[in-house]
């Protein structure tokens, strides 16, 4: 009899911690908000450029930390086409600040 109950309260111990970790998950997302200044709308042209500069540059570093996980030409290459793609929508964000391009 103890042999059959064992499985028994193996799958009510894993539904029980199912549960808990998607109630947890639930409220956690509830909790989560975004900060009121990412609501706020660029006004002008340099607080424009500033925000593009801010994501081409957390985009280029989170390229280069996807780099470090290759080896050899492989890793190099990446490096590189990261720098273009940097330098690129660099360019293209100086342009459209330049024209007042939203």
């Amino acid at each position: 009899m103890k042999m059959q109950l064992k499985p028994l309260w193996l799958a009510l111990f894993i539904a029980a911690n199912a549960f808990a970790l998607h109630v947890n998950a639930a409220e956690e997302n509830v909790e989560h908000r975004d900060p009121p200044r990412w609501k706020v709308e660029d006004r002008t042209p340099q607080a424009r450029f500033q925000t593009m500069k801010k994501e081409n540059t957390n985009a280029y570093a989170q390229a280069l930390n996807d780099c470090r996980a290759m080896r050899g030409h492989e890793a190099s290459d990446c490096k590189k086409e990261a720098r273009m793609n940097f330098d690129r929508d660099m360019q293209s964000a100086r342009e459209m600040t330049s024209r007042g391009h939203k």
